[in-house]
Formats: C-alpha cells, sequence, structure tokens
C-alpha cells in the first residue's frame, strides 16, 4: 500500500511539473517591452516606450533605425499575423495546415499574386536609392532579426510553422491581399452572369446591379421559371474565400469637419475602417520620431508605412472606394489548337505557368494556370483551369499595372504640405481608395485615388464580356485630375461610407457602392449647425439608428398585415413601430432581420442554390435590392420554382418566411417578445485563426461581448443575413479613431481587442471590452508624458 502510494505521490508530483515546465515555457514566449534588446543592423541607439496599451512611441537618430525598430517590435507582437498573410496571398497555407486549405492555395495562384509580389518587389524594390526603399528594407531587417533571434509565438508550435525571414515580395504580398477584399466584382459577376443567361433579364431587374436612384453620392466639388445550374466557379470562389484564416476588407467610413465647424477652429477627421474580424485586430499602433519626422500610424501586418495616421501637418484616414476593378471576358478556343484564342482576327497564344504547392503530409501538387491577354482562365478555379465549357478569364487591375503604393504610402506620411500629399494620392493605382484629409493649415479633402480604366459606353461591367471581337477592350485611362474628389468645399465636410461617388468625366463610375444607410446618416448628422468637438463625434462613431431598415421593415409588415393572420399581429407591430434603432435591448432587429433573411432566403435560395445565394449576399448588391425587390409584387422571384405546379405570390412567399421567423424567435429569445432583445441574436467574437481547433477557441480567441449596432448603421456590426436565426458579428470597425487638428497630441483610438497578436501578452485583449462598450484611448504623442507613463525596451546595434 505504501508503495502504491509513494508511486501516486510521484506521479502527481511529476505532472505538478510537467504543468509548471508548461507554464514557464508558455510565458517565455510573451513579448519584451522592457530591458536591453541587441538588433543586428542598427547604427544607434533606439528607445521604445511602451505606454499603458502597448503602443510603441519610437526614438531613433536616423529613419533606417526608426524603421528597424518598428519591424522588430512589430514583428513580436504580430509574426503569426504577417506569417498567415503572406502564406494566404502567396498560396502557401496548405504548406502548413494541410490539404484542406488546397482550394485557397489554387485559388490565390491562379490570381497570381504571387507573380504581382515578385514583379513589383523586382521592379520598385531591387534598389536603395529612394528614402522609401531604404526606410522598407531597414523594417524588413528590423522584422528578420526578431525572426532570428526572438521568441518564438506559440502558433508557430502548435502548428509547426518553420520561422523565415521576410522579403521585399511579401510586402507586395500583404498589398495585393488588400486589393482582394477591394475586389466585390470576383463575387458579384458571376453570380449576375448565371443569373442574366440561365433565369433572364427579369431577374436582374430587382437586384440593384447599379447605383439605385435613390443613393447617396458623394459630391465632388472643383421568361419561364427556372433553376441556376450548380456552377463551379461561383462555388470555388466563395467556399475558398470563406475559408481563409485572416479577414478581408468590407467597407468603412470616414469624414472630415472643417475648421469654421469645431470648437477647435481647425479640422477634425473621424475613421473606422470596416474589416472582418479576427483575433488579432488587423491595425498595429505605432508612434515614432526621428530628425524632421513625427508620425503616428496604423499599420498592416508586414507594411512598413502607416496607411491611417497623421504627422505634424496632416493626417488621413481611408475607406474603399467600390470601384469596379475586375472584368470577366468570355474567350473563344481555336478549335484546332486549345492552347489559342481569338482577337480580333487573330489566333493569339495562351501563356502558361506551372504551379507547385507544396502539402503537409501529402505529396506536391502541380498544376497549370492559362492567360489571355485579360487575365488568368478561371473555369473550375478548384480543380482545372479550363474546363470543357467558354473558358472565361479575369481582368483584374492589381495585375495591369506597376503598383506605387508603397512609395505613395511613404510620402502621405512624411507630407508637410497640401501640395505633397496630394502628389502622393496620384500614386495610388490599386486597391481603390477613398482617401479622407485634414490638415493644420485647416485644408480638408477627399480624393477617390485609383488608376481608373475608360470602358466603352455600351459596357456593362457587372457582365461577362467579349474577349474576342475586340469592341469591349478598354479604351485608356482617366488622368487622376478626372478622379472624384472634393478640396476644401464651401458646405464644410467631406466624406465617405463606400457609397457611389460623383461622376468621372461626365459618366458615374461602376462600382458596387453601399446603400444610403450609412452615408446618409452621417452626412444627416455631420450637417447639423453647432461647432463640433472630438468629444461630439464620438456620438456619430457610435450611432446605431438607420433610416433604411424601418422603410423595409414596414413594407415586410405591410404585406403581413394584408394577409390577415392573425398570429402576425404581434410581428406587425413591432415593425410598424421600429425607429431604426438598434440598442443591445431593443425587440426589433431581432424580428426585422429574422424575417428579412428569411424572405429573401426563401424568395431567392430556390432559384440559386445555397453557394450563389451566399456568395451574392455577402455583397452589396442584395443591401440595395431590398426595397426594390420587397416592393415588386410582380417580381418573378416570388414564385417558388420548386413546385412547378403553383405560382407563389410575394404574400405567400412573406407568410411562409414569417412562419419560420416565429419558430425562432421564440427558440432562441423565449415565447415572450419582450424577451427577443438584440443582444441574444447579437454578439461578437474575434475568432483566432484556431478558433475552429477545441479547446484552444477558448485560449486565443476573444470575446463574445454584447453589443449594439447592426447591418449597415454607422457603428456597423454586421453579420451574414443567413437563415439560423442567429446573427454574430463577422465584421466591423477594425479601429475608431478621432484626430482634431487642433489638438494632436489627444488624438483618441480604439482597438477592437488589443495591440498584441501574442496571446501571452497583457495587451493581447486588453482593449476590447472597451471596444465593445464604446469607450476610446488616447494616441499619445507628447515624449515627457509618455516617458512617465511607459516602460522602456532600448534597442542596441550589435558590436
Amino acid at each position: 500500500m505504501k508503495i502504491v502510494k509513494r508511486i501516486l505521490i510521484a506521479l502527481l508530483g511529476l505532472l505538478l511539473l510537467l504543468i509548471l515546465v508548461g507554464y514557464v515555457y508558455v510565458r517565455s514566449t510573451a513579448p519584451s517591452y522592457q530591458g536591453v534588446n541587441t538588433v543586428p543592423g542598427l547604427t544607434d541607439e533606439v528607445q521604445v516606450h511602451f505606454d499603458a496599451y502597448g503602443i510603441p512611441h519610437i526614438y531613433a537618430t536616423n529613419m533606417e533605425d526608426a524603421y528597424a525598430a518598428l519591424g522588430y517590435v512589430h514583428a513580436q507582437d504580430r509574426l503569426f499575423q504577417m506569417e498567415m498573410l503572406r502564406r494566404a496571398a502567396g498560396g502557401r497555407l496548405s504548406e502548413v495546415l494541410g490539404k484542406d486549405l488546397l482550394p485557397v492555395d489554387k485559388l490565390f495562384r491562379t490570381l497570381g499574386l504571387n507573380v504581382f509580389a515578385k514583379e513589383n518587389a523586382q521592379r520598385f524594390m531591387s534598389a536603395d536609392t529612394a528614402e522609401f526603399q531604404r526606410a522598407a528594407k531597414a523594417y524588413q531587417q528590423g522584422v528578420n532579426a526578431f525572426v532570428r533571434d526572438g521568441k518564438t509565438p506559440l502558433e508557430f508550435s502548435i502548428i509547426g510553422i518553420p520561422k523565415t525571414e521576410f522579403t521585399p515580395e511579401d510586402i507586395y504580398l500583404a498589398l495585393g491581399f488588400m486589393s482582394l477584399g477591394f475586389a466585390e466584382g470576383m463575387k458579384v459577376d458571376p453570380v449576375l452572369e448565371k443569373i442574366r443567361t440561365e433565369l433572364g433579364e427579369a431577374y436582374l431587374n430587382d437586384l440593384a446591379v447599379h447605383s439605385p436612384p435613390n443613393a447617396v453620392r458623394i459630391k465632388s466639388y472643383k421568361g419561364p421559371a427556372k433553376r441556376m445550374a450548380a456552377d463551379p466557379l461561383i462555388t470555388g470562389l466563395h467556399k475558398a474565400l470563406g475559408q481563409l484564416p485572416i479577414p478581408l476588407w468590407v467597407g468603412s467610413n470616414g469624414w472630415v469637419i472643417a475648421g469654421n465647424r469645431t470648437k477647435s477652429g481647425l479640422p477634425i477627421l473621424a475613421n473606422d475602417t470596416h474589416i472582418g474580424f479576427s483575433q488579432p485586430a488587423v491595425w498595429y499602433e505605432a508612434h515614432m520620431e526621428y530628425p524632421g519626422v513625427r508620425l503616428y500610424g496604423h499599420y498592416l501586418a508586414g507594411v512598413p508605412f502607416a496607411f491611417l495616421g497623421n504627422n505634424d501637418f496632416c493626417g488621413w484616414g481611408l475607406t474603399m472606394f467600390e470601384n469596379d476593378d475586375t472584368d470577366f471576358f468570355k474567350e473563344t478556343l481555336n478549335p484546332n489548337d486549345s492552347n489559342q484564342v481569338r482577337f480580333g482576327d487573330q489566333w493569339e497564344p495562351l501563356q502558361r505557368r506551372e504551379e507547385v504547392i507544396s502539402v503537409k503530409d501529402g505529396k506536391d501538387v502541380v498544376f497549370s494556370v492559362q492567360s489571355s491577354r485579360h487575365g488568368p482562365l478561371i473555369n473550375g478555379i478548384m480543380e482545372k483551369t479550363v474546363s470543357s465549357a467558354t473558358p472565361v478569364s479575369l481582368w483584374w487591375s492589381v495585375n495591369h499595372q506597376p503598383n506605387e503604393a508603397l512609395e505613395a504610402a511613404y510620402r502621405l506620411n512624411r507630407a508637410k504640405s497640401f501640395d505633397e500629399a496630394q502628389g502622393a494620392m496620384s500614386l495610388f493605382s490599386a486597391p481603390g481608395l477613398n482617401v479622407m484629409y485634414g490638415d493644420v493649415d485647416g485644408n480638408i479633402a477627399w480624393w477617390a485615388v485609383a488608376k481608373l480604366p475608360i470602358r466603352a459606353p455600351h459596357v456593362n461591367s457587372k457582365l461577362f464580356l467579349d474577349g474576342a471581337s475586340g469592341k469591349d477592350e478598354y479604351l485608356g485611362y482617366y488622368d487622376f485630375s478626372k478622379n472624384p474628389q472634393a478640396i476644401n468645399p464651401p458646405w464644410g465636410f467631406v466624406y465617405s461610407a463606400n457609397n457611389q461617388p460623383d461622376s468621372v468625366d461626365g459618366v458615374l463610375y461602376p462600382g458596387y457602392y453601399y446603400p444610403r444607410s450609412r452615408a446618409g446618416r452621417i452626412a444627416e448628422l455631420i450637417q447639423e449647425d453647432k461647432l463640433w468637438s472630438a468629444e461630439e463625434i464620438k456620438k456619430v462613431n457610435l450611432d446605431v439608428v438607420s433610416h433604411m431598415h424601418p422603410v423595409i421593415a414596414k413594407q415586410l409588415s405591410d404585406v403581413l398585415a394584408a394577409s390577415g393572420e392573425k398570429k402576425f399581429d404581434e410581428l406587425v407591430q413591432i415593425l410598424q413601430s421600429w425607429n431604426g434603432d438598434h440598442g443591445v435591448k431593443d425587440v426589433a432587429p431581432s424580428v426585422y432581420y429574422n424575417l428579412l433573411s428569411q424572405t429573401m432566403y426563401t424568395a431567392m435560395g430556390d432559384e440559386l442554390g445555397w453557394d450563389a445565394y451566399e456568395a451574392i449576399m455577402s455583397t452589396s448588391i442584395p443591401k440595395n435590392s431590398y426595397d426594390i425587390l420587397i416592393g415588386n409584387e410582380n417580381s418573378p422571384w416570388w414564385d417558388d420554382v420548386s413546385t412547378p405546379d403553383l405560382k407563389e405570390s410575394r404574400t405567400d412567399i412573406v407568410v411562409r418566411a414569417a412562419h419560420r421567423t416565429l419558430q425562432l424567435l421564440k427558440k432562441i429569445g423565449g415565447n415572450n417578445s419582450t424577451q427577443w432583445e438584440w443582444s441574444k441574436f447579437h454578439t461578437l467574437t474575434h475568432a483566432h485563426a484556431l478558433h475552429s481547433v477545441k479547446p484552444l477557441d477558448k485560449f486565443f480567441s476573444v470575446g463574445p461581448f454584447i453589443v449594439p449596432g447592426g447591418s449597415e448603421v454607422i457603428n456597423n456590426l454586421h453579420f451574414h443575413l443567413d437563415t439560423t436565426g442567429y446573427f454574430p458579428v463577422n465584421g466591423g470597425p477594425a479601429l475608431r479613431k478621432i484626430t482634431d487638428f487642433g489638438d494632436l497630441e489627444n488624438g483618441q483610438s480604439v482597438s477592437p481587442t488589443g495591440q498584441s497578436g501574442n496571446v501571452m501578452s497583457s495587451y493581447y485583449d486588453d482593449q476590447a471590452e472597451m471596444f465593445a462598450t464604446g469607450k476610446f484611448r488616447k494616441m499619445m504623442m507628447n515624449r515627457e508624458e509618455i516617458k512617465n507613463t511607459s516602460s522602456t525596451l532600448l534597442l542596441k546595434p550589435k558590436e
């Protein structure tokens, strides 16, 4: 008995020892925020002060050391995020995550982001004669110093990821990935083309293929029923993008109010970029100073220059332009040579490249990508490049022009005059961006920046074009001076919420612009005749009222009321009295979004099938179309094609949807309608790449949180409009920031979770509750204040 007892005690002791060793190891992977570290390549000491939220404040004696320090601290907080981003964009996720990620890798290899990165790195980063080149290389030198000598994040050990150094190509992979999130046409156009060719033009009439007449524009200043067949292109694109372990961009809000309308007498800029939520958050904040430069910036993983931020003279924010920068071309194969396609009266050879994808615990996968003059052929994108059907190629602006975004961002970061800032804007080609701008001279501006192709007047860029005739080809590019823009407009503000901009050379430029809800509400609020302060701007940032959704809710409730079914009286009353608010205790959003989602799927799912339905519902098209479709009782979408002997009406479909809505509301919320609070249906969890691995999700993911907001309100905590009854947030403000140019040292911001992506950091999720409850913190720029409230990491050159 004593022997057994001793053995049990020994085993318990061993277990405790293992737990202790494991704990010590896990703790040892945390970033260093104080002490002294040696960084090879530095020429002088760099002081890095970390404030109470882990934001690094970098003080260097020269530019190269400042950027090397930025790269080093960025990597120690976000190395796993950097790694996932370059692997996703480069089509290399299967190397570490296995064969399940092959569809994603094949998609990205076919799109050619690896080729884009290689070509632009060679074009712009093969020399070091320009300042932006030296700064970018110094940044990567700092990143690689940490890769070589820094602590290995836990995810690398869990997944088995080798640590390898970064190259200039990785910067362009990050820029290319950012561009993909803006290319909504990739998801929309194949579905619209299928609807047109298989269901008929009548089915497009109730979809806002182009901006509807009631769109809020940003002003410049200066047939028989059918069921669609399954489509491998639609399915492949939708499912592959859904597997990404990192988020895509989806929209944003930004505005600047002129100094004659603010309490400080200088402009106030507000920005919240909308991106799919994940953990870690997308933006990394850092403040740096070296002789001649004082910059507070927000950085993408692996990119050395700030796409959001301010220096001592000016500041800027971004939203997605949403311009149409993709086109699908139907190619004509030579019947005698499958390696040729027609253009005009000639046969042109297809270009071919071999792609090799390494697969963890599997054999390499080799496949060919063929390209026409328009771009890669994408038929059957998941299994083969060319199918027996008509080959289709994808023209994407990213792959057809040099990308000067890196130099543009560097020049913008250092701009000391309005002309310098505007010159930087003119360099951006892709992705399309709305840039909100203000400066200490009192200027405000908005530029829609992109290199915009000129399409022939007959071309409908939302449908597939003719690649053979030459008649649908581009006619050139607009000069930047023609782009939509407003500089110091007399109405005293500029803004963007991804809505339709004013015309380009007399043409409303095609795009995938978002509906009037956010844009109209922003314009309504900031036009108020008063002097604005940063505190008052916060109320606009956090606004959750929609004027658009109550109109649609009334359309649906009118149909239900006319049906005569008394069991829906409570739903009708709730919807009829809704003022558009999306507070956590409100009941109407729970009823509205359930009824809307059930109605849309019941109306469209029978024709489209689930994959095509999900693909188009994740875009701006349905958001612009709800009122058009629901308002048209004669729309062909109302007939259920799965019941060929019946012709359903709008009332039939909405009543069907209402029955399902009631079931879900009672199942999730309870039998009493007062219990159907929005908080039971709408919560926020920031999911890590390991979220699907139990129980690691509890360790790495952050949440859930009860949050207000909804779809297309200013505080745009949005979700998929699916049919489960729940509407968990999948995206929204990737930060909130406010800059008063009369008080630059006291700008305010908040991250959705925290500054660090290292789970062992105390800054991993320390802002999550603040974000969920609408609080802000200071973007510190005063050196004395920073020194008194921070820890210090001294980075020294290697002797």
